[in-house]
């Protein structure tokens, strides 16, 4: 972990990484892989350390800058996010979602708690109050808890130390079509042993129209606060106390019920110090608790259906890092992760309105914990690196409805990785192997097993999915950057969601996945450039030899930047091809496959002008010919009902779309 910061004096800036007068004991990867320029981002970063993308969330960026991390993670290239109004999507990496992709919220896991999924767990996350995003293809990591069998993505948070007392910040509002409106206040005070980090957000929109000016109803209003105090008792030491709370309310186009709604309530106790010690050099330790609250009904529109889940999660680490010889260092540690789901409902003919709904009592439905185990080194060796990882998880967990019952899981992860360094190129090979337990969503489905017996059991009874995978990759950086990366990935008791049955089931196959993502970014002058991405995913179904579900097509993307003085321009132009192997009905928690799909192609132009080091105003106009489209990974636009508008087969994407936004730096 690069910890060995020296407190640094620069200016601080809306749109980029430098640093501000204070140090940082988070790792600041995504600015020392970046530029630092200040265009828009409008293909999504480029792969430049073998397996990661890192990335800077306050950088302008097409398209509209994200509402929260599901809209963050759609630029990168290989991710897709499941449409379901205008908040609330759901991503997948590769064609991979739901647990498979581990998120992490600056240490700590926030899980959803809708068992329609209204409210995945990056609906809780605002992108532009972070400081790095990292994205981690693979099994290629066992350090942040339940390893991500697809990948993990870290939202972080930088911890600081005023070198005297000071105090800056910035402020940013946005403004678009569909009546879009945010608005962000981050302020930062200390001095040479305290610090309080602030950051304050609101975020709203109407329901957008598509291309053929039909409403989609995907209206939301949501606002997030989180207050951060910090003492730096030395220049290489930080203890931090954090609190945060978000609340908001959305509606969605794919279903009747709407989100009156989406709250979560957080605290983090944080401590890092480094050692100038001959094995240990640094210590990590963080607890947590959150706690989300969502309701759910149609009150509103005189039906009396209406339910309130809540899921409450407490856990911890414990990260040592350590030297084991000249060219060998490690980090070691210990975590554990408790989460607990209940829920009420609405009786009918007994229960009327939401008064009655809040005043029952919660029933527990699923409750589970995990400890887990892990070592992560790299041993250098010559012009390469050898990294490698090992991780035990203990599962216990406790399922409350139907045929309740209790289950333990013993769990083994891992991966091996080569990363060779050549001139201006660096190419690495990877195996990795991920084991998780079923998650809530898929345990709540119907037991296979057990439907043809007409009973109700639910799915408690899955394997543990097994994914074992190849990554293997080319990064070359000079005045032309590129980067390429290839996977292939064997599934074993892939738990599969088909929605063919009476009511939606769970059960294991086995799957194989392949495919890739590729970048080029190409630079004609000192003014203009040129970056081109690829991605494609495959999946195939090897127990019933048909198309997995909810897999991707073929995804091109092609952007131009012309950059003078303080002005920047630019266009994307962004591809999507026809999706013609599916299998109706089935997929996974995110949704299920509904039809083949077409291809299509949008464009979009941007621009930026800049104002010193204090203003920056950023603007953008997206599907500039306003084609009505949709997404492949989408859901159904059958829950539609905005007066005058019409149900859809899938949730169309928005029309023509513009905005702007104001970025001030104090």
């Amino acid at each position: 972990m690069n910890r060995h910061k020296q407190i640094l004096t620069s200016i601080f800036t809306a749109s980029s990484c430098i640093l501000s007068p204070f140090s940082t004991f988070a790792d600041t990867q995504g600015c020392e892989q970046d530029s630092c320029d200040e265009h828009i981002v409008v293909t999504g970063e480029l792969m430049r350390e073998p397996a990661k993308v890192f990335t800077d969330p306050k950088k302008p960026r097409l398209p509209l800058p994200a509402y929260d991390g599901a809209g963050f993670l759609k630029t990168i290239p290989g991710f897709s996010i499941g449409r379901k109004g205008g908040a609330g999507g759901d991503p997948s990496l590769r064609g991979l979602g739901g647990s498979r992709l581990s998120i992490v919220d600056d240490g700590q896991h926030v899980y959803g708690t809708c068992g329609g999924r209204m409210d995945p767990p990056t609906a809780y996350i605002y992108p532009e109050a972070y400081d790095n995003i990292t994205v981690i293809k693979g099994p290629q990591t066992v350090k942040y808890g339940p390893v991500g069998s697809t990948g993990t993505v870290l939202f972080e948070k930088d911890r600081h130390s005023f070198s005297e007392q000071d105090m800056e910040g910035r402020a940013s509002i946005t403004g678009g079509s569909a009546d879009r409106r945010d608005y962000l206040v981050e302020l930062k005070a200390g001095d040479e042993k305290h610090y309080l980090d602030l950051d304050i957000n609101q975020s709203s929109s109407d329901h957008y129209q598509d291309g053929s000016g039909n409403s989609v109803q995907s209206s939301y209003d949501r606002n997030n606060y989180n207050l951060a105090l910090g003492w730096t008792p030395t220049d290489s030491s930080v203890i931090e106390l954090a609190y945060g709370q978000s609340s908001g309310e959305a509606e969605y186009a794919d279903r009747a019920n709407k989100a009156r709604e989406i709250s979560n309530e957080n605290l983090t106790l944080l401590a890092q110090f480094e050692f100038d010690h001959e094995l240990i050099n640094g210590l990590e330790f963080q607890a947590y608790t959150n706690e989300n609250d969502h309701i759910m009904d149609q009150f509103d529109q005189g039906v009396n259906a209406g339910s309130n889940v809540r899921r409450s999660t407490y856990g911890g680490h414990l990260w040592l890092d350590l030297t084991l010889g000249d060219n060998w260092q490690a980090t070691a540690g210990v975590d554990y992760m408790s989460s607990a789901h209940e829920g009420r409902a609405i009786t009918a003919d007994v229960d009327f309105g939401l008064d009655d709904l809040l005043s029952k009592p919660f029933n527990d439905n699923m409750r589970y914990e995990n400890s887990g185990l892990f070592i992560e080194a790299s041993l250098d060796m010559g012009a390469g690196t050898l990294l490698s990882g090992l991780r035990f998880d203990h599962w216990q967990t406790e399922l409350f409805v139907a045929q309740q019952g209790k289950r333990t899981d013993e769990l083994y992860s891992g991966f091996l990785r080569y990363e060779l360094l050549s001139g201006n190129s660096q190419y690495y090979l990877g195996a990795g192997h991920a084991q998780r337990i079923p998650d809530y969503w898929e345990i709540m489905k119907s037991s296979s097993e057990n439907y043809a017996a007409n009973k109700t059991e639910k799915a408690f009874n899955l394997e543990p999915e097994k994914t074992t995978q190849m990554d293997i990759g080319w990064i070359y950086q000079a005045d032309i950057e590129l980067s390429s990366s290839l996977f292939y990935g064997q599934i074993d008791d892939y738990i599969l969601i088909d929605a063919n049955t009476k009511s939606a089931s769970a059960y294991n196959i086995d799957a194989t996945v392949w495919g890739g993502e590729f970048g080029i970014s190409y630079p004609f002058s000192d003014n203009l450039s040129a970056q081109t991405t690829l991605s494609y995913s495959r999946g195939q179904n090897d127990s019933q030899d048909v198309p997995l579900g909810q897999i991707p097509p073929l995804e091109g993307r092609l952007s131009l930047d012309y950059q003078d003085g303080n002005w920047t321009a630019g266009l994307l132009w962004r591809v999507v091809a026809a999706q013609d192997r599916v299998s109706i009905g089935q997929g996974n928690i995110s949704g299920q496959d509904l039809g083949e799909s077409s291809g299509f192609g949008t464009l979009a132009v941007n621009g930026t002008w800049k104002h010193g080091d204090a203003i920056l105003v950023s603007l953008g106009i997206e599907n500039l010919f306003d084609i009505t489209y949709a997404e492949h990974i989408s859901r159904s636009g059958a829950g539609n009902d905005v007066p005058g508008s019409e149900p859809m087969f899938q949730v169309h994407e928005p029309g023509r779309t513009a905005w702007v936004k104001l970025d001030y730096t104090f």
